[in-house]
């Protein structure tokens, strides 16, 4: 634009009778304030894109596009000036960009729009687009944050602390007041050292039974059935090929200790993982963590079943099928330890679920395996010499064959290993114990 045209304008201008100095300097300026306000509209960039266009020439595409970059410009500067939220800045930057297409497709198609109240026809509607587009970016950005401010938490054992509106903030200042009068009126109590992750135990322990009890009283039902079915099954096959004895075991007996130890060791497994990956819920709680809710899932299946145990041989042996044990105490000791077994595989499971979920559909096909080499349906014993590794490998077959040479004063195993099984137990424990300190942070409250 040359020196002449600017002066004719300016004559033009000063003709008009609402003309004040400065007036298409200020149409031409960047309002900051109004540019980073979420509830602003269009025209705070709109108004003055079109009054730098129509100061300056803009007869060309390529004179289009410099009043846009000089605007672009001016836009970013204000971003740096006025250090405006890089959220709102992004916001700015979208609309100038959707203010400039709209107007370079009217431009384009010979459409006025100099004349006085000129918008572009979907402006409005693309702009409620883009602020629609900007809460929810708004939103998950601030989701993100809360979890990653959670995981933080969760990560270093330290107290989460979240922004209340101010009328929350003063409702939980006046509880927190009547809460210490409260307290100031009881004597000061210090547990004993230790004595806090007992009582959450046990607290866990009756929450759990009231959980059992109110889900299913058919479960406690079937818990008795279960190893009936298997160990009619097994007898069942023994009796069909024409065995009443198993190296002087009898058949009932044999089936019994392999159906109702397996069926205790699975339900150990299923019921820790799943109580490990599901304690979302209780970790709001002081004291509880996911190992704690493992453990307590996997001591009451473990007395679940050995009171089976004592119902199933005291009606078999009222009846004359099931024989008495030999040693009360080991034949109880080998069934702990086989719980033992099933509560690491069960925490084992659990951390491998927290960081991949599918895991837990992958377990009943592990177990299946599992089952078939750990001396359930028979012991290394009936097997030739060349085939019993395929079966000794399996620490679970040495726990199952040294139950029942503490069950059966006739069977002492002569291929189960002691030590092997007690070494494999704490190698278990401590690969659980180690996995699930690593998937810890991985578990967020709820």
């Amino acid at each position: 634009m040359s020196n002449e045209d600017r002066i004719k304008g300016w004559r033009n201008r000063r003709q008009e009778r609402n003309y004040t100095v400065g007036a298409g300097v200020d149409a031409w300026r960047l309002d900051p304030a109004a540019l980073f306000d979420p509830n602003s509209t269009p025209d705070v960039l709109f108004k003055p894109l079109v009054a730098r266009l129509q100061g300056e020439p803009h007869d060309s595409v390529a004179a289009r596009r410099a009043v846009y970059d000089v605007i672009h410009a001016e836009l970013e500067a204000a971003v740096v000036s006025h250090d405006a939220d890089e959220g709102l800045a992004d916001f700015s930057r979208r609309r100038l960009r959707l203010i400039m297409r709209l107007l370079e497709n009217d431009i384009r198609a010979g459409i006025d729009v100099y004349r006085p109240g000129y918008m572009p026809a979907k402006l409005v509607e693309e702009d409620q687009r883009l602020n629609a587009a900007h809460l929810r970016r708004v939103e998950r950005r601030r989701a993100e944050a809360a979890q990653e401010a959670r995981r933080h938490a969760s990560r270093n054992d330290i107290a989460l602390e979240v922004e209340l509106a101010p009328a929350e903030a003063h409702d939980l200042a006046i509880l927190r007041d009547r809460m210490r009068f409260l307290h100031a009126g009881h004597p000061e109590h210090r547990p004993d050292e230790g004595s806090g992750g007992l009582r959450t135990l046990f607290a866990l322990f009756i929450h759990q039974l009231h959980v059992m009890h109110g889900e299913s009283r058919l479960a406690l039902v079937w818990a008795l059935v279960g190893p009936v079915v298997l160990l009619t099954l097994i007898s069942s096959l023994y009796f069909i090929m024409g065995t009443h004895f198993i190296l002087g075991m009898d058949v009932p007996t044999f089936s019994l200790l392999g159906a109702t130890t397996w069926i205790m060791f699975r339900q150990i497994i299923f019921r820790s993982s799943t109580a490990y990956v599901s304690a979302r819920g209780l970790l709001n709680l002081p004291g509880v963590t996911p190992l704690m809710c493992a453990g307590v899932q996997a001591f009451l299946y473990g007395t679940v079943y050995l009171v089976v145990f004592g119902v199933l041989i005291t009606a078999g042996h009222a009846l004359n099928l099931i024989t008495l044990p030999t040693n009360v105490a080991g034949f109880v000791l080998f069934v702990a330890l086989m719980a033992g077994c099933g509560t690491a595989m069960g925490i084992l499971v659990g951390a491998i679920s927290t960081g991949w979920r599918f895991f837990l559909r992958v377990t009943p096909v592990i177990e299946r395996f599992l089952q078939i080499f750990s001396s359930v349906f028979l012991v290394s014993e009936q097997l030739p010499e060349q085939l019993r590794p395929w079966v000794l490998w399996s620490p679970f077959a040495h726990g199952m064959q040294l139950l029942r040479s503490a069950y059966f004063e006739s069977y002492t195993s002569q291929d189960a290993s002691l030590s092997y099984f007690l070494t494999s137990l704490v190698f278990l424990a401590v690969v659980a114990l180690a996995a699930q300190r690593l998937s810890r942070s991985s578990v967020q409250p709820m």
